[in-house]
């Protein structure tokens, strides 16, 4: 089964393999990166597929939707929203009088979620979000992050303080770096493949952001990590403070 399964994700994956962009910042290392639009043509290649990573990313998402603590009344953005799975789970632990909404950058991700909820499904470049500041009472984004370029996560963690109520809650999940021998083992193997080309890996690759959530002002900050089939995700949850302001 692990075999077909790896079969057929190649199969959607090697129209992109060549579509990478290597970014510099100063003097730092040279970063390669799964551009914009390779990226959106690979997750509407993938489409509903996308839950199969559920074999890596299930217990990891569980305990995502537990740190959110839903509860009726509250308004939730979920960025990168994918297939809406987890968007659907919100949408029900915050009624009756909650509101979901889901953003995400692929156009087939957003049909196949707004098919699955039913919710408001903007698609958007999350770091050009549509959204006003002090909105959402929780922020959660899973498996989004680790895409994009480090140079531009500082500021959509702002993006996201800033979309947030006084006192509201963000979580994020991320591919990160092991924590035991066969997590090693295995983000070793994925960095050698990403470095060979982004697209194999969807774009995503280790990040460690506990660092840049406490830069941004985040407080009560969690960090865990879940290994499941090898792959370790860094889950984070914080608060943002009542009275300061991120500029």
């Amino acid at each position: 089964m692990r075999f077909k399964y790896l079969a057929d994700m190649t199969k959607h994956i090697l129209p992109a393999m060549e579509n990478y962009t290597i970014l510099t910042a100063g003097n730092a290392m040279p970063e390669k990166i799964l551009p914009t639009p390779a990226a959106q043509k690979f997750y509407d290649r993938i489409g509903k597929r996308y839950d199969w990573f559920e074999f890596y990313e299930g217990r990891a998402k569980e305990q995502a939707m537990h740190a959110l603590q839903l509860e009726p009344g509250l308004k939730i953005l979920s960025v990168g929203a994918g297939t809406g799975k987890e968007l659907a789970q919100i949408q029900a632990g915050i009624s009756p009088g909650g509101t979901a909404i889901g953003l995400d950058l692929s156009t087939e991700m957003c049909r196949v979620a707004k098919q699955r909820v039913g919710a408001t499904i903007c698609q958007a470049d999350a770091r050009q979000m549509p959204f006003s500041s002090n909105t959402y009472h929780r922020l959660y984004a899973g498996y989004m992050l680790d895409l994009l370029p480090f140079e531009d996560l500082h500021q959509l963690l702002g993006d996201f303080w800033n979309t947030l109520l006084p006192n509201g809650k963000l979580v994020v999940l991320a591919l990160t770096e092991g924590v035991d021998r066969p997590s090693k083992a295995l983000v070793s193997i994925w960095k050698s493949i990403f470095d060979l080309s982004p697209a194999i890996c969807g774009g995503c690759r280790p990040l460690e952001l506990l660092e840049l959530v406490q830069e941004t002002g985040f407080r009560d900050i969690q960090r865990r990590v879940i290994v499941q089939a090898g792959v370790p995700s860094e889950l984070i949850s914080a608060h943002k403070n009542q009275e300061s302001v991120w500029l």
